[in-house]
């Protein structure tokens, strides 16, 4: 798996594409936690991430069992833990749970990059 986070609209899609030509994407909701493992490219995590917290579920617990499905995929998700912290406790969870989903991803992942204004720095 290569995990591609980042900023919005930093360019993450963009060098998803550029580095796997004609692959098929699936964008993740936040209206449902429903993850296309088919797809080549799973882009915006970080709204299911948000979609499974608001169904009761653990999004790191079903992420880890979903591991395997991820094997030769691109995840994309943006990075949302900069910037002021939200008053919402909602808000803030979903925060911490995209920043838990991401370091797990970052340490099974084969490669890591971050971009940032449409410039990649490979992290692993």
């Amino acid at each position: 798996m290569t995990l591609i986070t980042g900023g919005a609209y930093q360019g993450k899609t963009d060098y998803a594409a550029e580095i796997r030509p004609g692959a098929s994407f699936f964008d993740c909701s936040d209206k449902e936690p429903f993850i296309d493992f088919s797809a080549d490219v799973v882009n915006r995590l970080h709204l299911a991430i948000l979609a499974m917290a608001r169904a009761g579920e653990d999004p790191l617990a079903h992420l880890e069992e979903r591991l395997p499905d991820m094997a030769e995929k691109i995840v994309i998700c943006d990075d949302i833990s900069c910037g002021v912290v939200p008053i919402d406790a909602a808000e803030r969870k979903w925060r911490e749970d995209t920043g838990r989903c991401l370091a797990m991803l970052s340490k099974k992942a084969d490669g890591v990059v971050r971009l940032f204004c449409g410039i990649a720095t490979v992290l692993k």
